[in-house]
C-alpha cells in the first residue's frame, strides 16, 4: 500500500546514542518513497491516457451528435418539404379530377340537353305534321261532304224528277235529208251534272282507304 502524505511526514526514524539516524532504515523509507512515487506516476499517466481516450471519445460522440443531429435536421427538412410536395400534389390531383368530374358533367348535361332539345324539335315537327294532316283531313272531309251536299241537293231538284222521267221515244224520219230524232232526255245531262261525280265507298274500310288515298 502505498504511503500517504501524512505517513511520510510523521515518520521518525530510529537515532543512534550519537543522535544520528539509521542509515538503513532512511534508505528503506526512501525507497519506499521512490517506488510509491514511480507508482504514482504511472498511476498518473495512465489516468491521463485514459482522460484523453474519454476526451477523444467525448469529442468523437459530440461530433456524431453533431452529425447526428444535422441528419436529423436534413431528415426533417426533405420530410417537410415531401410532405408539402406531397401535399400540392394532392391538392392539383383534386383539382384536375374536381375540372374534369365537372367538365363530364357538362358535357353529359350538354347531351342531355341536345337530345331533349332534339327530341322537342322531333316533337314539335311530328306534331305540326300531325296538325297539317288533320287540317288536309278536315278539308278533304270538308269537299267530300260538299260534293255530297251537292248530290243531295241536286237530287231533290226538280230537274232530277225531270231526269228520272222517261222521255217519249220518236222514229227517225224516213224521209231522207230530215233531221234525226233528239236524244233521249235521259241521255241529256249538263256540263255542270257531268263535272260532279259522286263515288260511294262499299264498306268503311274502303272509305278509310279512300279518305286517305293522298297519304
Amino acid at each position: 500500500m502505498a504511503l500517504t502524505p501524512q505517513e511520510i511526514h510523521a515518520k521518525e526514524f530510529t537515532t543512534s546514542r550519537s543522535k544520528w539516524y539509521d542509515k538503513a532504515e532512511v534508505s528503506d523509507f526512501l525507497d519506499q518513497i521512490v517506488t510509491d512515487y514511480d507508482a504514482l506516476m504511472q498511476e498518473n499517466q495512465t489516468l491521463k491516457t485514459q482522460l484523453a481516450e474519454a476526451d477523444a471519445n467525448a469529442k468523437q460522440v459530440e461530433e456524431m451528435k453533431q452529425s447526428v443531429n444535422s441528419s436529423i435536421l436534413i431528415a426533417q427538412e426533405a420530410a417537410d418539404r415531401l410532405k408539402k410536395q406531397t401535399e400540392a400534389e394532392a391538392e392539383a390531383t383534386l383539382q384536375q379530377a374536381q375540372t374534369e368530374a365537372q367538365k363530364i358533367v357538362m358535357e353529359a348535361n350538354a347531351k342531355a340537353n341536345a337530345l331533349l332539345t332534339d327530341s322537342q324539335n322531333k316533337n314539335e315537327a311530328l306534331v305540326a305534321e300531325k296538325e297539317g294532316l288533320d287540317k288536309e283531313m278536315g278539308a278533304f272531309k270538308a269537299k267530300i261532304e260538299g260534293m255530297l251536299q251537292a248530290q243531295i241537293d241536286m237530287v231533290q231538284t226538280d230537274e232530277w224528277a225531270a231526269f228520272q222521267q222517261p222521255a217519249s221515244y220518236q222514229e227517225p224520219s224516213a224521209v231522207a235529208g230530215s233531221e234525226p230524232a233528239s236524244e233521249p232526255a235521259s241521255e241529256a245531262v249538263s256540263e255542270d251534272d257531268a263535272d260532279t261525280v259522286v263515288i260511294f265507298p262499299e264498306s268503311s274500310e274502303d272509305s278509310e282507304n279512300f279518305l286517305n288515298k293522298d297519304n
